[in-house]
């Protein structure tokens, strides 16, 4: 029986060569893996046990001083729909730290082409949040998973 680490690197050698829109798959810390798409935005992957999961996670950047308030309780709100969202999470790297959004996946029975599925949708809310969090300060836009449906990530 492969461990988590074995099966997670079998799928990682195999997803940058079936997949257009990611430019590099990087191994980095074990076990670690940084994806980096042709619009240069990066997914980290990382193992995680019990139960054998991965763990997708990208940068949103810093909120800004002026919409503080505001964005962080919209990111709670979101954080409390797990059911839209497919169990989404964003948090907070620290005091005024970037804000991170993750998301587990279960290993079992998971094939290459469920994960290039969930790995896109995954980059296109992470890249939807990165543009709602640069604008908050400056306006508005409806929130990733809380109206359209477009950003559910059910695996």
């Amino acid at each position: 029986m492969a461990t988590t680490v074995e099966q997670i690197q079998q799928l990682m050698q195999e997803l940058g060569p079936i997949t257009p829109d990611i430019d590099a798959v990087v191994q980095t810390e074990e076990p670690s893996w940084a994806i980096q798409f042709s619009d240069e935005s990066i997914v980290v992957i990382e193992a995680a046990d019990e139960p054998s999961r991965l763990v997708m996670s990208s940068e949103l950047g810093t909120a800004p001083e002026s919409a503080e308030r505001q964005l962080y309780e919209a990111l709670l709100s979101y954080n409390l729909l797990w059911r839209d969202s497919g169990g989404v999470k964003i948090g907070l790297a620290g005091p005024k730290g970037s804000l991170i959004i993750n998301w587990e996946l279960c290993l079992e029975g998971l094939t290459l082409l469920d994960l290039q599925s969930a790995l896109v949708r995954f980059q296109k809310a992470a890249s939807s949040w990165q543009h709602y969090v640069a604008r908050a300060d400056t306006e508005q836009p409806p929130l990733p998973g809380m109206g359209g449906g477009s950003f559910h990530l059910h695996a």
